[in-house]
């Protein structure tokens, strides 16, 4: 008998982080960010940046963060496990937030000039019609004028509920009929074989991510096998489009290295969950890191590649747009948004 998708609600998913809903009727949360803007023509209209979309260059690439929308979540236990209240308290004063704040999924779709890709696919319809109150993934890529069938490649970070989620329909079909999938061998064999069911069963996180991650791996997998092509960790994805090693998070996490002419950009994936908790603390772990020993050392790794290289970066949980640049701040790092540009 074929088991029906596993579909979650928003209350019951961050209900289980620390008795918390997903707050019905929030606000946007648009902290500065990167580059220059080109709106998207669409009925003769050309929206503003921050209709759900934002775009900005890469070299002679063109890239846009679409939000997959927003929840709120409660900082400890769930971003960061290996630290008391009393030592996280200060943390928060000093920084202007709240014990629960709110936590967002952002995709990154790039237009090479060759191919249209897109980074991760969020939640989808595993947790209702969008993340938080904000329209989803689908309906801000077509705000921003990007047809979920003009998708060429989309290329996964890793095989978490929050990226897989969006690769198929609750009807089966798939949301991106026309692309290639692309995934680091390993992580793919990790989330297709036997060991990851009991071992996220065993893990910290609460019970409804667990089922929501085992879930979405045993539902969202298997339809794109055929369409999906392996890339050893570190390997090329296509031109100027290279996986970068760091794992921790899951058994093959990797960021994903842009590069056009002289210009660089990295999707961090979920090296770093939170401007504050990780870069300022980058010893404090989240609940979701499969191997924490070896997650602090790729984010240690990434961001001081970043921070010396000056690259920009996305956070793909960091407030939308999620871009910006890393900088050393005395034994730790800083996040510095860059400019929005309407």
């Amino acid at each position: 008998m074929i088991k029906p998708p596993t579909t979650l609600t928003r209350r019951s998913v961050f209900r289980a982080g620390a008795g918390l809903a997903v707050a019905a009727t929030a606000t946007p949360l648009l902290t500065p960010a990167s580059a220059q803007s080109e709106g998207a023509r669409q009925a003769g209209a050309e929206p503003l940046n921050g209709d759900g979309f934002y775009r900005f260059k890469i070299g002679d690439f063109q890239a846009t963060v679409i939000s997959d929308g927003y929840g709120q979540i409660p900082i400890r236990p769930i971003l960061v496990m290996n630290a008391s209240e009393a030592e996280l308290a200060p943390v928060l004063k000093a920084n202007f937030m709240q014990p629960v704040i709110q936590a967002t999924n952002n995709i990154l779709a790039v237009d090479t000039g060759r191919e249209r890709i897109l980074v991760d696919s969020g939640f989808g319809e595993r947790l209702g019609p969008s993340y938080g109150s904000f329209p989803g993934l689908e309906a801000n890529l077509r705000r921003a004028g990007i047809a979920p069938e003009t998708i060429d490649l989309v290329v996964m970070s890793h095989g978490h509920l929050d990226h897989i989620g969006g690769l198929v329909k609750k009807s089966g079909a798939l949301a991106f009929p026309k692309a290639q999938f692309v995934f680091v061998d390993t992580e793919w064999n990790y989330w297709t074989g036997s060991r990851y069911e009991s071992e996220v069963n065993s893990s910290p996180m609460p019970d409804q991510f667990k089922k929501g991650t085992i879930g979405a791996a045993r539902d969202n997998l298997p339809p794109v096998a055929n369409r999906t092509r392996f890339v050893k960790q570190g390997g090329e994805i296509a031109s100027g489009v290279n996986y970068i090693a760091a794992p921790g998070h899951s058994p093959s996490h990797a960021a994903i290295l842009f590069t056009s002419g002289k210009e660089q950009f990295m999707h961090m994936g979920d090296i770093a969950h939170n401007p504050v908790t990780s870069l300022q603390h980058p010893d404090w772990t989240p609940v979701f890191d499969y191997d924490p020993a070896q997650a602090i050392k790729s984010r240690k790794a990434i961001l001081d590649r970043v921070a010396t290289d000056q690259v920009m970066v996305m956070g793909y949980h960091f407030p939308f747009p999620a871009i910006g640049h890393v900088v050393r701040y005395n034994t730790a790092y800083h996040w510095e948004a860059a400019q929005w540009a309407w």
